[in-house]
């Protein structure tokens, strides 16, 4: 079975914590989505006919979820992007502090 590039083969859910953050080669301000999932997406086709995979972030973005392969696809101006933890504020009580 010839699976194409960019197929996702499964995903797992992701934490809370995680966002991701890319940029447009034009300068633009950062945008920041939250990750829902990790998938492992198929990256290429070796000539003995198996495929290597990796994992991705799988994010919301404008009402769709994405991966970075996906969006780079579809949105070529895509630059840079990382994941990372998110920052979170949490409130302080008199037992935590």
């Amino acid at each position: 079975m010839n699976i194409a590039t960019g197929s996702i083969l499964n995903m797992a859910p992701a934490g809370h914590d995680w966002v991701i953050a890319f940029d447009f080669i034009d300068d633009s301000p950062e945008i920041v989505c939250p990750v829902i999932g990790w998938a492992t997406v198929v990256e290429a086709h070796l000539t003995d006919g198996t495929a290597t995979t990796g994992v991705q972030p799988v994010f919301l973005y404008l009402d769709m979820l994405w991966t970075p392969s996906q969006l780079r696809e579809h949105t070529p101006e895509l630059g840079a992007y990382n994941v990372r933890a998110r920052e979170i504020t949490r409130a302080t009580t008199k037992e935590n502090q």
